[in-house]
């Protein structure tokens, strides 16, 4: 940071102004100076000074807004040696907590303390951490020294950046004073001479890279930055901010800004405008007579928009960074840029690529570490950061990326889509002001788009659905489309101040049934034909993602529900509800033949009209969430019931979705169950697993010349089952398995088991994890308490079938207060050739 303060030794003390801040109508409504701002910024560090009452240095929050006081409280901090810990605005209470949770003390602005006050002050901050109101004029009133810094050119962490990890918590990135001036020094290298003498600054100066430009190179040129009014929308709080943000461009006549894509868009489209009224770009965009240095980050633009851009007098630098290296690492530049690319590596760094694609970074800018690790840390090995992004390195040094290593989604027919291309392609669509695709173990993608507010969402799901056919591969498309509108609660809860999609928390909403499904004309592998959709009716079921299917009128038969679309339902739903079809013993029998490749059983059951069908009697005690045979190693794909006859209270069948599950374990659970199997012991009789083998063998032997070779023969993974006969005929087994596995439909885990389960017609299990030890009391508590939290009812009628993919969604019974009900249960083995893609 010493070319930084070596800059404000030059200036601090001056005239020349360092901060304009715009009123509602464009005009200027108050000004700041180097001496005022650095003035304030002094007596504040002096003001903190106070506070430190150890030897270690004293970690500051600070909850600002894009003000003047967030200006005076980072060189304050940078003064006095402190962390900072910037918290964006737009976050919720629990992020703001997961930051805030190890800081000494607060500074806040005017924006700061409203949002503060929404968040709940109690609920963020430690207890007893102390909150200071950076008032400005107060500062200035009582100021007396001019700005300096300790001359000694020690390094520090001077800043903790948020960053997302697996949680709604984020982790920190710590950032290195060295590290950020080491990519100040490099970003000066490239960029041109004083393009930062009047810089707009359009994204929440908690960012790091708004700090980095629209601050510290700023100061480097002895510049001056122009603030949005308070209440106009940055880009990144908003959906629909950059439109608001045209508005200002001539006003603040600068000579730099950072974009982002969404901004890039909205500035390409007043462009046209522009040469369509035959005015020049420039002027009539900027009041100025050259256009700035517009550089532009966070998510891909489409090269096409860029050249567009480029071609009406508009060049868009785009660049690449993340907070692990200080935020810069690539940039196009005016004396070297490829369109596609994001541009070389800045003068300190050196890039590789990992031995899958992976990009690596090597720079005197990395971390130091984070605060807290989770899967999506990026480790350091030898120096090099492996940024988890996938890229291309061309000849020239010029970097693409190609796309996020975790994010490449796999969708249950085995293709791969790497979704930031799929996002940039759509994101063209001059309507569409934010997109998110998700797709991971579901037959198609699935679509979040933000449209602008006076779009009609039926034009903009035909366009959607047309623009997807005509540039994209079949499995590029978005086969299901969520629309949502610019309003502020949809972005911040679906996109990062940043811009960059949440797809965990878009995952969990489109599972959750959250989020309005519209289906376009292309999405036949989810919705089936259109004979089928005349005669069934398709809604979400409880709170899951679990479907009702209901028979169109005079629809009685299961039989006209093709298992192709029943299929690709249930792999996308976990569990369906098939209501007013009508069906008797036989009708379901067939049913779930036609879907099956063939049928198990429990033998502890009997078999009645025909051998699919067992009636369900496992008394009247509640059954805790299992899996079919899952403690076995003969569980089936999938679990079907039959309710002929509903209790009148009482008696709901229970589903509890092992994704959601594991979406809402801790980590401490998570890796737990990560690191071994767990395993059921117990002893069966001999004339049930005689009876088991018999039926798994389709009667080619007779029952009483079934041996033990015939059962054992049955395992189809040896090592993972141990069976020992015991004198009296009966067999004790142990069957290891993973608590979270991979699905019938998919490669995402699922928590799905029968830890939980009964044991009415059997003896109880004895479960520990793989290597003998116990499942600890404390993690079966949380499993508990979470599976409690997202199981739900079937509310049975007359009637109802029930589909179950057995290898994620676990069931089991409320207490039958009414005996009188008829219910009947089948398992199978789906048809591999119904599997999606096969």
């Amino acid at each position: 940071m010493r070319d930084v303060e070596n800059a404000l030794g030059r200036y601090a003390d001056t005239d020349r102004p360092l901060v304009q801040v715009l009123d509602l109508n464009g005009e200027q409504a108050d000004g700041f100076s180097y001496r005022q701002i650095t003035r304030a910024a002094r007596q504040l560090a002096d003001q903190l000074a106070d506070r430190q009452t150890t030897g270690a240095r004293l970690r500051v929050g600070v909850v600002c807004g894009n003000t003047p006081e967030f200006v005076v409280a980072d060189l304050a901090l940078l003064a006095g040696r402190a962390v900072e810990v910037p918290v964006p605005l737009a976050f919720t209470r629990e992020q703001a907590s997961g930051m805030l949770e190890l800081i000494d003390v607060l500074l806040t602005d005017g924006p700061g303390r409203r949002r503060l006050a929404e968040w709940g002050e109690a609920q963020v901050l430690p207890a007893g951490c102390p909150v200071v109101d950076v008032e400005l004029s107060e500062l200035l009133a009582t100021a007396s020294r001019p700005y300096s810094v300790d001359p000694v050119d020690a390094d520090w962490v001077c800043k903790v950046i948020h960053t997302s990890g697996t949680t709604s918590r984020p982790k920190g990135v710590r950032i290195r004073a060295n590290g950020i001036g080491a990519l100040i020094a490099s970003l000066s290298a490239v960029m041109p001479a004083e393009a930062f003498g009047r810089y707009l600054s359009t994204v929440p100066f908690s960012l790091l890279i708004e700090q980095v430009t629209g601050l510290y190179m700023v100061l480097l040129d002895g510049g001056c930055v122009t603030l949005l009014p308070q209440q106009a929308a940055l880009v990144g709080t908003s959906a629909d901010a950059s439109d608001g943000i045209l508005r200002y461009l001539r006003a603040a006549r600068p000579t730099a800004l950072v974009a982002t894509p969404a901004l890039a868009g909205a500035l390409a489209t007043a462009a046209k405008s522009a040469r369509a009224a035959g005015r020049e770009v420039a002027p009539a965009l900027f009041g100025t007579d050259e256009v700035p240095l517009v550089c532009c980050g966070g998510a891909p633009v489409h090269p096409d928009v860029l050249r567009e851009l480029d071609e009406l007098g508009l060049p868009v630098y785009e660049g690449y960074g993340l907070s692990e290296n200080s935020s810069v690492v690539s940039w196009n530049t005016p004396a070297a840029r490829r369109f596609g690319t994001v541009g070389r590596p800045l003068p300190h760094v050196r890039v590789a690529l990992g031995e899958d694609g992976e990009l690596l970074v090597n720079s005197t800018s990395l971390f130091d570490g984070y605060t807290r690790d989770d899967p999506t840390s990026c480790p350091v090995l030898d120096g090099w950061l492996y940024t988890g992004d996938l890229a291309e390195i061309d000849a020239d040094g010029f970097v693409t990326i190609t796309g996020r290593k975790k994010n490449v989604i796999i969708t249950s027919v085995g293709r791969n889509v790497a979704p930031e291309w799929v996002e940039a392609q759509y994101a063209r669509l001059p309507f569409v002001q934010a997109v998110a695709v998700v797709g991971n173990q579901l037959p198609v993608l699935h679509g979040l788009f933000v449209i602008r507010p006076d779009t009609d969402p039926e034009q903009a799901r035909a366009a959607l659905a047309a623009f997807g056919r005509e540039h994209l591969s079949e499995v590029e498309q978005v086969g299901r489309l969520r629309l949502a509108t610019a309003d502020e609660p949809s972005y911040h809860r679906f996109f990062t101040v940043t811009g960059r999609p949440m797809r965990a928390a878009i995952e969990r909403a489109i599972h959750d049934g959250d989020l309005e499904t519209i289906t376009t004309a292309t999405a036949t592998a989810v919705s089936g034909n259109e004979e089928e959709k005349r005669m069934s009716t398709v809604q979400p079921y409880g709170s899951g993602s679990g479907r009702l299917v209901l028979a169109a009128p005079g629809q009685d038969s299961l039989g006209e529900l093709a298992p192709e679309y029943v299929t690709r339902l249930l792999a996308e739903a976990g569990f369906l509800v098939l209501r007013g079809f009508r069906p008797d013993l036989e009708a379901f029998s067939l049913f779930v033949k036609n879907h099956s490749d063939r049928v198990t059983l429990d033998p502890a059951r009997s078999f009645h009209g025909g051998d699919v069908a067992q009636k369900v009697d496992a008394g009247t005690d509640a059954v805790g969430l299992h899996l079919e045979n899952g403690n076995s190693p003969f569980r089936p794909d999938l679990t079907w019931f039959l309710c002929e006859k509903a209790a009148a209270s009482g008696s709901q069948t229970t589903v509890c979705d092992g994704y959601r599950v594991w979406d809402a374990v801790g980590e401490e659970a998570r890796t737990a169950f990560a690191a071994q199997d767990i395993q059921y012991s117990r002893r069966v009789e001999e004339p049930k697993w005689r009876a088991f083998a018999f039926h798994r063998l389709g009667g080619v032997k007779p029952l009483d010349e079934i041996t033990l070779d015939d059962f054992t023969g049955l395992v189809e993974d040896p090592e993972s089952t141990v069976v020992e006969p015991l004198p009296d005929g009966s067999v004790t087994y142990a069957y290891r398995t993973p608590a979270a596995h991979r699905t019938l439909f998919g490669d995402r885990l699922s928590w799905a088991n029968s830890i939980f389960g009964p044991s009415y017609n059997y003896e109880k299990p004895v479960i520990t994890f793989a290597d003998g030890s116990e499942l600890p009391a404390a993690l079966l508590a949380e499993l508990e308490r979470v599976t409690a939290q997202v199981t739900e009812d079937v509310e049975w009628q007359d009637g109802d079938v029930v589909l179950i993919d057995n290898t994620r969604v676990m069931h089991g019974r409320r207490a039958i207060e009414d005996p009188d009900r008829t219910i009947y249960n089948a398992q199978s083995y789906l048809r591999r050739d119904l599997l999606p893609g096969s």
